[in-house]
């Protein structure tokens, strides 16, 4: 697991390494709105150990790109 997201590539990775399905052409919000309807389909489990890891991730932001920040925001105000 991605324990830092730096840039654009990191926060896809992350994504999609959870399960999301996303178009390598999208936009980190793009991504994110992707996640929140992904996210619908998925069991209670899934979407509290997603919710967790987001909040994680959120605590690293010094070092994030401001559009990652923006992106992840989306899933955390979710």
């Amino acid at each position: 697991m991605i324990s830092v997201l730096k840039d654009q590539n990191d926060f896809f990775a992350f994504l999609q390494g959870s399960g999301v399905p996303l178009k390598h052409t999208w936009t980190p919000q793009q991504c994110s709105q992707a996640a929140l309807a992904w996210l619908v389909d998925q069991n209670d489990v899934i979407r509290t150990q997603f919710a967790v890891t987001v909040t994680e991730l959120q605590d690293n932001a010094q070092v994030m790109q401001p559009e990652i920040k923006e992106a992840l925001s989306i899933l955390v105000d979710s």
